[in-house]
């Protein structure tokens, strides 16, 4: 079987690759923590103080986590050990030079 797709055709195994392809990518899913270190790491160079604002939310964060839910620094928060997500934070400040 085949299908005119783009200007071309194309079988349909390639068509059905591409949308299994898609669907797998669409349900990973990043939680909070990953979503702010990820634009934390984007804005060290055009917007340091917003960067620094993002690297303190998330000791904030798991800060509070610990507090409210009596986590250790061996557990996971999205999949990520808390000493982990305290590290990339710490050294998120330190190596930019964000700390005040």
């Amino acid at each position: 079987m085949r299908i005119k797709a783009w200007g071309g055709w194309r079988s349909s195994r390639a068509v059905l690759y591409l949308d299994v392809k898609i669907n797998v990518m669409a349900k990973k899913e990043k939680g909070l923590l990953h979503r702010t270190f990820t634009e934390a790491r984007e804005c060290v160079t055009s917007n340091p103080d917003r960067a620094r604002d993002l690297f303190d939310f998330m000791i904030y964060t798991v800060a509070n986590e610990r507090y409210e839910n009596d986590i250790q620094v061996d557990d996971k928060i999205e999949g990520v050990k808390v000493g982990v997500w305290l590290e990339r934070a710490w050294y998120g400040l330190e190596n930019n030079n964000l700390l005040l």
